[in-house]
């Protein structure tokens, strides 16, 4: 467990150096809501998988940073015979690339970059939804499956504004 936890650490660590350029799009004082450094964490109990979500918006931009953490617990993982020991690493950890974010009034919504998918030999298209109240935003998120006809999965997701770091 502390392997694992170091890991997602270091990894969250790693991306927080580097992460993705995120559209923002929406009203300008709505956008203006979300400036700040966001830290947090997502949960499926029907999958999994959990993991951290880095987020941050500079005042003034329209783009934000961030990405999201993905740790599958090894249980609940299902591959067949000819899965790659190489693959069962990937799919354990992976880092997420938040695709865009649109905020109108308090509702904040967006995807996940397609990416694969820890329990078939297919990409996940994920979705979410949250209320922003002050510094702390929460919400849900749906994953489908691509080309399967495999159950929709959901969770849900929350992150806290940080106190800004001079940049």
């Amino acid at each position: 467990m502390k392997t694992v936890l170091f890991g997602t650490l270091m990894l969250s660590a790693a991306c927080a150096l580097n992460p993705a350029p995120v559209p923002v799009s929406g009203a300008a004082e709505d956008v203006k809501a979300l400036v700040g450094d966001w830290t947090g964490q997502y949960r499926s109990p029907e999958t999994g998988r959990s993991g951290s979500i880095l987020f941050m918006l500079e005042a003034w931009h329209d783009t934000a940073h961030g990405d999201v953490v993905m740790v599958t617990r090894e249980a609940n993982m299902t591959f067949d015979d000819a899965t790659s020991e190489a693959t069962r690493r990937r799919a354990a950890n992976q880092v997420l690339t938040i695709r865009f974010v649109r905020v109108n009034g308090s509702l904040v919504t967006g995807t996940i970059d397609p990416y694969p998918a820890p329990d078939c030999t297919c990409d996940l298209v994920t979705v979410f939804h949250g209320r922003l109240r002050e510094n702390r935003i929460e919400g849900t998120f749906r994953s489908h499956h691509t080309g399967h006809d495999m159950p929709v999965q959901e969770g849900t997701w929350w992150v806290t504004r940080t106190p800004s770091q001079p940049r």
